[in-house]
């Protein structure tokens, strides 16, 4: 063979230019990152509305904390009983408008409940200052009942107009 000929070579292409784009970061790599920081700001985001839900609510709870006062309901029933011990009225008509007190103290109390106060009993209570409101319910009470006038509990060692100390009449003077 002659030196003239030349064994053939593969077609050699030049290289084709590249891309334009391939000079720029391509966008999968990019995407993981711009998804984790939508991620965390949406995480920030969650985190920061529930901290204003939760704080809302505690002070919303704080504000609307019941109340708690006490009643000497025995005492209210004390009192009524002995004024009508002292009516001389027939039973029937007592035990009607024993009922009716019932009923009366059981409103008022309930009133107070639905208002947001939690009643106790006076001599559940302890310790602790407390508001009393017996005399509330009192009033309350007989406000509701057929006859106007309330008790007026009588105390110890208070005084008459002339100046003795009154007796209670709950014994009716008997002696045992």
């Amino acid at each position: 063979m002659s030196s003239d000929q030349h064994t053939p070579q593969p077609d050699v292409l030049p290289s084709a230019p590249e891309p334009i784009a391939a000079a720029r970061t391509p966008i999968e790599p990019r995407l993981p990152s711009v998804m984790r920081q939508v991620g965390l700001v949406m995480a920030a985001s969650g985190a920061l509305l529930w901290g204003v839900w939760a704080t809302h609510t505690i002070l919303t709870l704080r504000s609307t904390s019941p109340h708690l006062v006490k009643v000497e309901l025995a005492d209210l029933v004390r009192e009524y009983v002995q004024r009508e011990a002292r009516s001389g009225e027939a039973p029937e008509e007592l035990t009607a408008r024993t009922a009716n007190f019932l009923k009366a103290l059981n409103s008022a109390v309930s009133a107070h409940a639905h208002k947001g106060d939690i009643v106790l009993l006076g001599n559940a209570v302890v310790d602790g200052d407390m508001p009393d409101i017996t005399a509330t319910v009192r009033a309350e009470v007989y406000a509701h009942q057929p006859r106007a006038a309330e008790p007026a509990p009588a105390q110890a060692g208070q005084k008459s107009d002339d100046g003795k100390p009154q007796v209670s009449e709950v014994g009716h003077g008997q002696s045992h």
